[in-house]
């Protein structure tokens, strides 16, 4: 998967992993947090992506996306704190299912052309 790909993928999977935890809110909040999702998701995984290649040969992949995913989860957090809002703790959790999610995604479909 190229990376437009994969961020098309990330934006769709974050963004309904969000829209269910966020659905007992009222609408102004539920539609801000699928929003957030895109906008965070859109200035975060260029970069993600950029940063484990560059990262992988010498921490190793798993290491490079550990440390990588948990850096975008708390950049990621900002945006659900500020734009939805949502308290800090909230917002940290929203970020890391929404992140785990689509990671996940990737990691079963690398795990099906092998």
């Amino acid at each position: 998967m190229d990376q437009p790909l994969a961020l098309a993928a990330s934006i769709a999977v974050e963004g309904v992993v969000v829209a269910l935890l966020l659905m007992r809110m009222d609408r102004a909040k539920l539609l801000r947090g699928i929003a957030a999702a895109a906008l965070a998701t859109l200035m975060t995984h260029p970069l993600a992506w950029w940063s484990i290649k560059a990262l992988e040969p010498a921490a190793g992949y798993w290491v490079a996306v550990a440390a990588v995913e948990a850096l975008v989860c708390l950049a990621e957090a900002v945006a659900y704190r500020l734009l939805v809002p949502l308290t800090w703790p909230a917002a940290l959790a929203v970020s890391v299912v929404a992140n785990a999610a689509s990671t996940l995604v990737g990691l079963l479909y690398y795990a099906m052309l092998v």
